[in-house]
């Protein structure tokens, strides 16, 4: 799902990064996010939901180039349940109403 993001962290060359962007699939601990620029693994981002202006930390799970090489696919985790961040309902966790 495509939901437009602001992205700001640290790129791989340790240049601020800090684009507007936005997510190819979200989830409830996460998401992958389009970047111009590499992220390392294991670093701090900040993602901001455009549409609702929600801000959350999320931790970089991993990174590798889009087939075109134009953008970098970069997984993101949240350090905590996102609720309603994205803005989307999502189905009930197996066995919960």
């Amino acid at each position: 799902m495509r939901i437009p993001v602001e992205v700001h962290g640290v790129a791989e060359d340790g240049k601020l990064l800090e684009e507007q962007t936005f997510t190819g699939v979200i989830g409830a601990m996460g998401a992958m996010v389009l970047t111009s620029q590499k992220l390392l693994v294991g670093t701090e981002v900040e993602l901001t939901n455009r549409f609702s202006q929600q801000t959350a930390k999320f931790r970089v799970a991993w990174v590798r180039p889009q087939e075109d090489g134009g953008l970098w696919e970069t997984g993101v985790e949240s350090f905590k349940p996102l609720d309603d961040f994205w803005g989307v309902r999502s189905p009930p966790k197996h066995g919960r109403p």
